[in-house]
């Protein structure tokens, strides 16, 4: 269209024409938009609820199955006459298909005596003697306290290092080894359970009891 051959009348109701088609588009982009929006918080709010539900099903079933679990453990402590002090147990059926692990997941901590222990170690390796043999142990003893990334000792590595402290017999060694056993400071995390089940084939298979292992 040669817009040089309308009259002026022409060319204002085309501009006017124009004008209105862009805002129409405009407007309906902008409605697009909100019922995008409107599609989030309904969607969000409609799964958030679902999984609040889920949520309050998983705390109620976690705190029925260790509440009937204390039961099992405190027979087991009475028949075999045993205290149990651990962290984690494990059921198994009598047919080997099923078990149940529950327990508590723990945050290795340490107060600040631990430092003192540590040096006290490191100073018990300067008096050692240079040969071989003794490079060697003090290699050994040297992995035992470094710490890891997160800058925090492997309560296991300690009791290895008691280990080798007892069988030398150096008080020094077995005092320093006693204040970072001391120093030891755990904090629980969190409660867990754990299902492994047996397929057709007698293979172990994990439950998936997390929305990520779905």
């Amino acid at each position: 269209m040669d817009i040089s051959n309308l009259s002026k009348e022409e060319k204002e109701k085309l501009k006017k024409q124009l004008n209105d088609e862009d805002r129409a588009e405009k407007a309906r982009i902008d409605q697009e938009r909100q019922n995008y929006k409107d599609l989030v918080d309904a969607t969000v709010n409609s799964s958030v609820r679902k999984l609040q539900e889920l949520s309050s099903q998983m705390e109620r079933l976690k705190n029925e199955i260790f509440s009937e679990f204390d039961s099992v453990i405190k027979m087991k402590e009475e028949l075999f006459k045993v205290k149990i002090d651990r962290q984690t147990d494990s059921f198994t059926t009598t047919d080997s298909t099923k078990t149940i692990t529950i327990g508590n997941r723990i945050n290795e901590g340490w107060d600040d005596t631990v430092e003192v222990g540590i040096a006290m170690v490191k100073r018990y390796m300067n008096t050692m003697a240079k040969d071989e043999d003794s490079a060697a142990l003090v290699d050994t003893i040297m992995s035992l306290v470094a710490k890891n990334r997160k800058g925090s000792l492997k309560a296991s590595k300690v009791l290895e290092l008691e280990k080798l402290a007892n069988k030398r017999g150096d008080k020094d060694f077995i005092e320093a080894i006693k204040i970072i056993r001391d120093s030891y400071r755990p904090v629980p995390t969190c409660q867990f359970i754990e299902v492994e089940l047996k397929d057709e084939q007698g293979n172990p298979v994990r439950l998936p009891l997390s929305m990520s292992a779905i």
